[in-house]
This record gives C-alpha cells, structure tokens and sequence, in this order.
C-alpha cells in the first residue's frame, strides 16, 4: 500500500510545477533548437544578466535566509552556521594573497563542486515528489535515479576535463584534471545503461496502479539530462541553466516559506497572506542576492583588485557557502522539512481559525 500520502502529488498543480520542476527549461531547449539563428547569442546574454538579478542570486540568499532567519536553525546546525562561514572567508582571502597560486584551484573546486550540487537537488527533489505520491522507492531504485543523474554531470565534466589546460573564469585561468578520454565515454555508456533502467522502473510501476510511478517524478532526471548532456552543445540554451537551476530551487523554498511562517506564527490562510508573504520573502532575497554577488565583489575590489578578479573570488566564496547551507537545511530525513513539503498550496488559501483555550468555569 501507499505510504505518506500528500494532499495533492503537486506543490501547486500540474502545469506550475511542470514549469518549474523543468518544463520550462525543455521548452526553452526546444525554442532555442527550432528558431536556429533566430535568436542571438548577444541577446540571450542580455537576458541572462538580468535574469541574474530575479532568479539566480536571489535563489543563493533564499538558502541564507533560510539558516539565518531561525534561531532554532542556528542552533541546530552550528557548525554550518558559524564555523563555515569563517572557512570561506579564509578560502577568499588565501585566493586573494595568492593570485597565481591558490586562486586557480578556489576556482576549480567550485567548477567540480557546482554541478555535484546541482545533481544533488534533482535527487532530492525526485525523492520529493515519489513521498507526495505515497511511493517509496526500493534501494536500488533510488541508487538508479541518484546513478544517473549524477552521470549526466560527470560526463561533461570529464569530457572537457580531458584537456590540463583548463580554463579562465573572470579573467582567473583555472587547471584542467588530464583525465583519460575513457573517463568521459565510460559515463557517456553508463548513462545510456541506468537511463533504460530508469525507463524499465518507469513501465514495471507503472503497471502497478497502487504504486503507479508519476511522470513528474521522471522530470528533474530527464530535466538534469537536458541541462548538461543534450543542450550542452546548444549555447544559447546552455548559458540559462543556471537560471533555470535558480527558480526550481526557489519554487520549492518558497512553498516551504509560506508553509513554515503559517504554522510557525499561527497565521490564517489566505490569498492575502500568500501574495503578501511572497513578496516580502521575495524582496529580502533579491536584496540579499544583490549584497552577496553585486556590493560583496565591488567592496573587494577597493583593496586594489581588478573588479573581474575580485568578483570571480567573491562569487565563487558565495557559492561555496551555499552548497555547505544546502547540505543541512535540505536533509528529507529531518521532520522538520519533510512534514511542511507534504503539504498542498491549497492548505495555504484556507482560513483556518486558531481558537483561544476556553477558560474554566470559576
């Protein structure tokens, strides 16, 4: 039988969720793959920088918001919250002292480090929607989703990793690993493999009605896939990833944001509540991604750094903290996250009445 059945399999419903989860990434790919040279590079450039200023900073100080706005959170993950912080900012600095030497690899630790987090969120969000659907995946099933999806990111990595020249990122020349091309084509074979594995998982669940596999629970992986494998080659697509990374992540944060403020402050449901909630947390996390990845380089660069340079060290230290944050406040095993994600955005619109305790008859 089913088990931890949601309200609802969806957050919102099915075409909002679709668009988030990663429809909207395979209609852009599909766009971008049938206009041809319709659409300029230059102008998806222009886009994508002002896309950065609504989706991908403010999803990296949703994660900020998330720690620090609790005191309970703070104090459950102290190491994350206090600790880290100081780490990064001596991982800053060290790249700062040592341009030629230590900047280099800050640099590539994140290049290897980024895409493993973005591998790790569809993961997470695959097992999301199998518990809204009362599914629970048998061991082998889950390693099949997690295989793959990690696959589809290590193969581009090692293809271009091949070269040991590397790269620049703002300006900063980076190391490539040298890896062997075996590498590359072994992950290109395994991909294929647990990719037929998943489609067999998919038809033998779906056979069952009781445990029938939803196709949104295939969206991040085949979304993931797109994001790194198949569009990889199409640049007007590929240079958006991050953007479409930034709102799936934002989706999700801001439904556990309504839901956490609502039962944590006693609030009534309403339409009232949703819109003003969303965007008063929407405006601090824009701010907050401007402070991190717009004043936090420009204030680094008064020190007698190139703004190129000391924007690619800044961000870089941005984004590492955040994957650390992302690592604890995200864990599905902790009640605390998982319970208010099995809610329905419906809950959020419903009046509810917190009564007073009645007093006792004197």
């Amino acid at each position: 039988m089913p088990k931890n059945k949601a309200a609802s399999l969806y957050f919102v419903n099915a075409p909002i969720d679709f668009l988030f989860i990663g429809g909207l990434s395979l209609l852009s790919f599909a766009i971008f793959n049938l206009s041809g040279d319709a659409i300029s590079y230059d102008s998806v450039i222009a886009g994508s920088l002002f896309l950065l200023w609504i989706g991908n900073w403010p999803h990296f100080a949703a994660s900020n918001y998330r720690l620090y706005s609790s005191r309970e959170n703070i104090r459950q993950y102290p190491l994350t919250a206090i600790v880290v912080p100081f780490v990064i900012l001596a991982g800053v600095l060290g790249a700062f002292l040592s341009p030629q030497n230590f900047a280099p690899f800050w640099i590539k630790l994140f290049l290897l480090w980024s895409p493993f987090h973005f591998s790790g969120q569809s993961v997470g969000i695959t097992l999301l929607y199998t518990r809204r659907a009362g599914i629970i995946l048998k061991p082998w099933e889950r390693y099949t989703f997690a295989a793959f999806i990690f696959l589809t990111f290590l193969f581009p990595n090692w293809a271009s990793d091949t070269n040991p020249v590397g790269g620049g990122y703002y300006g900063i020349e980076y190391p490539g690993l040298g890896v062997p091309n075996w590498f590359s084509y072994t992950a290109e074979v395994l991909i294929l493999v647990f990719g037929a594995a998943l489609a067999v998982i998919f038809a033998t669940r779906y056979q069952s009605k009781k445990e029938r596999l939803p196709w949104v629970v295939l969206l991040p992986a085949i979304t993931q896939y797109v994001w790194f494998v198949a569009g990889r080659s199409t640049r007007n697509f590929y240079i958006l990833v991050p953007f479409f990374h930034s709102i799936q992540y934002m989706f999700i944060a801001w439904v556990l944001q309504l839901k956490l403020k609502k039962d944590e402050q006693k609030i009534a449901g309403s339409r009232t509540y949703v819109t003003v909630e969303s965007l008063r947390w929407g405006v601090i996390n824009i701010f907050g991604g401007i402070t991190l990845f717009y004043l936090f380089p420009r204030f680094c660069s008064w020190f007698g750094y190139p703004l190129d340079f000391a924007t690619g060290v800044a961000i870089v230290g941005v984004q590492l903290h955040h994957f650390f944050v992302d690592g604890v406040i995200w864990k599905l095993r902790n009640p605390a996250v998982s319970a208010p994600l099995m809610g329905s955005f419906s809950e959020l619109l419903k009046t509810t009445r917190y009564r007073r305790p009645l007093r006792s008859a004197a």
